[in-house]
């Protein structure tokens, strides 16, 4: 039974999040995006943000090819989530 309202509340979140009603709602939006100015994530001290990907596997793909040919030693895929992109950043 838990299972069937987790999968109910996914669901509906869903529709809502991309029907626009909760766009209807910036206050809870405007922390997130007024606290960072883009790119958001960065690893730390050392990094170069290179640029987003919707997808974890283009990034981490764009990452590897970076090391294979030697443009970076190192590359992280930072942030990421249903609303907000993966940032690569690199050494």
């Amino acid at each position: 039974m838990r299972l069937r309202n987790l999968v109910m509340t996914v669901t509906a979140s869903a529709a809502l999040a991309f029907g626009g009603v909760l766009a209807a709602a910036p206050a809870q939006a405007a922390p997130a995006t007024a606290a960072c100015e883009h790119p958001c994530h960065s690893p730390g001290p050392g990094w170069t943000y290179i640029t987003d990907y919707f997808w974890a596997s283009a990034c981490a793909d764009t990452g590897n090819q970076g090391i294979a040919t030697h443009r970076w030693s190192a590359y992280q895929c930072t942030g990421g989530s249903p609303v907000e992109n993966y940032e690569l950043w690199v050494r």
